[in-house]
């Protein structure tokens, strides 16, 4: 009789199949990220940059009323979704003319005269903000800013010696 009880007993397990799973728990996966904006750096050599004037004499002078003008430029790298780039600058007036760059140098009667070059417009120490911006369109993720530099006659009589001016550039952009 065992002989017939152990198909008896196979054919009972086999209809009962597997147990059915059960869910203990379900959850959400919640997923969070940030996209930002590019970002834009002056160039590394326009950080800290000193800018030398050409020497000029005071008889440069007699006739026009800036001399030993300097053309440069000063540039932003930026990243692939900035457009533009606004150059701010700032720096301390000339007492005798608000438009110049003060002269901290040994030569009296001279100053900073800062303009850029595209078109030609004095960049004024005591401008309005909008007067001392300048606005560039990015182009190979680059801001380039052609600007000129020169002594410039205050109206007190000028002496031999040196220039000196500091102006502050800042950046943002869009």
């Amino acid at each position: 009789m065992k002989r017939q009880t152990l198909p008896l007993l196979l054919t009972l397990l086999a209809t009962l199949g597997p147990p059915a799973a059960q869910a203990a728990t379900t959850g959400t996966l919640r997923f969070a990220g940030q996209v930002n904006a590019g970002t834009c750096n002056l160039a590394a050599g326009d950080e800290n940059r000193t800018i030398t004037l050409p020497t000029i004499k005071i008889s440069d002078l007699d006739s026009t009323p800036y001399a030993g003008q300097l053309d440069f430029e000063i540039s932003a790298d930026c990243e692939s979704d900035i457009r533009n780039v606004i150059f701010l600058f700032t720096g301390t007036a000339d007492t005798g003319n608000g438009l110049l760059f003060s002269n901290t140098g040994t030569s009296k009667g001279t100053a900073l005269w800062l303009t850029s070059r595209s078109p030609t417009l004095t960049i004024p120490a005591n401008g309005t903000v909008a007067q001392r911006s300048r606005t560039v369109a990015t182009s190979g993720n680059k801001a380039v800013l052609p600007l000129a530099a020169a002594y410039h006659k205050t109206g007190e009589a000028i002496t031999q010696g040196s220039l000196a001016s500091a102006v502050t550039v800042s950046i943002t952009y869009n």
